[in-house]
This record gives structure tokens, sequence and C-alpha cells, in this order.
């Protein structure tokens, strides 16, 4: 709790080596030359490759699953990375008992504005995917996918 209300308060644009410091104290695995804006972790075994940029006010949460991001990935500003899910309950409580499955982001990819990646999901290599969308199921390295749910709109390479 305390390493993210620290990174909350540090300025966005500024003191990266400070802020590798502080995730690599509570666990996480960064990368060289790793730029966060800002960030919030909770629960999740967290592994940044190298020259990776995070924006600000992004969340990456959930269960006890991991979540891997590749080297030279550009994740945007209030991205939700969310490896916790419920399966379906009963009539008295809707949500049933919870689990998280891992999310995996390869090399290269890039993660607009606002989207949300959920349990499950591998985003492969240098794919993107567009300002708010949910992705809800793997994307294919290579390409772009957006929308709710997130759907394969152009083939990169």
């Amino acid at each position: 709790y305390l390493c993210n209300l620290l990174l909350f308060f540090l300025p966005g644009s500024r003191l990266f080596s400070l802020k590798r410091y502080l995730l690599k104290s509570i666990g996480v695995k960064v990368g060289n030359n790793v730029r966060i804006m800002g960030i919030r972790v909770q629960g999740v075994c967290l592994t940044i490759g190298d020259n990776t940029f995070i924006g600000d006010q992004t969340v990456i949460t959930g269960g006890r699953s991991k979540v891997t991001i590749g080297a030279n990935c550009d994740i945007s500003s209030r991205v939700n990375i969310v490896t916790g899910t419920h399966g379906i309950g009963n009539i008295e409580r809707a949500a049933g008992k919870g689990y998280s499955e891992d999310i995996v982001i390869e090399d290269g990819v890039w993660i607009g504005f606002g989207s949300t990646i959920l349990h499950g999901v591998t985003i492969g290599k240098g794919s993107i995917i567009g300002a708010g969308s949910v992705v809800t199921k793997s994307i294919p390295s290579g390409v772009l996918a957006a929308g709710v749910p997130a759907k394969i709109k152009k083939y990169l390479y």
C-alpha cells in the first residue's frame, strides 16, 4: 500500500528510476529503461520488460495470477489490466466463486487510452489495441484490434 501511495504522489513525467526502485521493492520484475507515469499494482505477480512505457492512472489488479508485459510496449493512460473474475453464482448472489487467470502482453504491443484487458488474455507481438477497447479474448500478433469486445480490424504486417 505504501508503494502505491508513493507512486501516486510522484510526478508523472519524472523520477522513473525511483519508480522502478519502488516497484522492485515490492517484488515486481522491472526491466531496463522502463518509464512509468503512474501505476497501481494489487495482488498480482508482475513482470515488465525493457524499454516499456506505462501511462498515468494505469491499474494492474486481480487475483494471485501473473501479468507479463513484454519489452518495447507502450501502454497508454487509464488502462486496466484485470486478472480476476467470478464464476456465475446463484439468484441470491450472482457473483460466484472468484478466480484469476494470467495475462500476457507480448513484445512491442501498443495499448490505447482507457482500454481494459481481462483475465486469461494474451496479446500477440506487435499488436495494437484501440483506445477504449475491452479485450476479452486473446489477440494474435501483428493486428489492430478495437471495440467492445475487441475484434480484429486490420492485419498490420
